[in-house]
């Protein structure tokens, strides 16, 4: 998968907590993270592999199943690593794209903004994406991304909005697969 955004949109944390979360279930696990030299507001993006096979070759993808795009840019910069039926998630609340097919638009900064922080936008959609990884990839679990949230985060109340913010995407996304399923 590839994770694109702006600096201070945890990105990078974001592809930690999968990288953590996927350890935890036994998977190979490579994060690999890229950025410009500003401290906020530059690029940022990361890719991760997950595995069930015993070995991964290269940290470098030419293509990607999954993809998270927080903003505008990073969605033009990166959209080439796609593939023809890959499974896009864009925090709506930044991003606005007319692509139909396996794109789960998600307003991600104003879920964020109501559960009262704004920082986690980046959990509303690692709940939503492990939603669908569940679904189509590995047994995934709600739990195992509080794991990860547990070993990233020292502060009690960052973990505890952070759950939060991961069982918000992960309930739209529930409900966006049901509303999808039934069609």
């Amino acid at each position: 998968m590839i994770i694109g955004g702006a600096g201070g949109q945890g990105v990078l944390t974001l592809g930690k907590l999968f990288a953590i979360s996927g350890m935890k279930k036994d998977l190979e696990v490579l994060c690999l993270p890229a950025y410009g030299a500003e401290m906020r507001g530059g690029y940022v993006y990361c890719t991760v592999i997950l595995s069930k096979n015993k070995e991964i070759f290269s940290p470098v993808i030419s293509k990607c199943d999954f993809a998270i795009f927080m903003n505008e840019n990073s969605y033009r910069l990166l959209s080439h690593f796609l593939k023809e039926d890959s499974y896009l998630f864009v925090n709506s609340s930044l991003i606005k794209i007319d692509k139909k097919n396996n794109v789960f638009q998600l307003p991600a900064t104003h879920i964020a903004e109501e559960i009262g922080d704004i920082r986690v936008a980046n959990m509303v959609m690692a709940g939503a994406t492990f939603f669908l990884l569940k679904k189509f990839f590995f047994p995934f679990r709600v739990s195992d991304l509080f794991y990860g949230i547990k070993n990233l985060m020292q502060d009690k109340k960052s973990q505890e909005i952070s759950k939060k913010g991961v069982i918000e995407g992960w309930e739209k996304m529930k409900k966006k697969w049901t509303e999808i399923s039934r069609k």
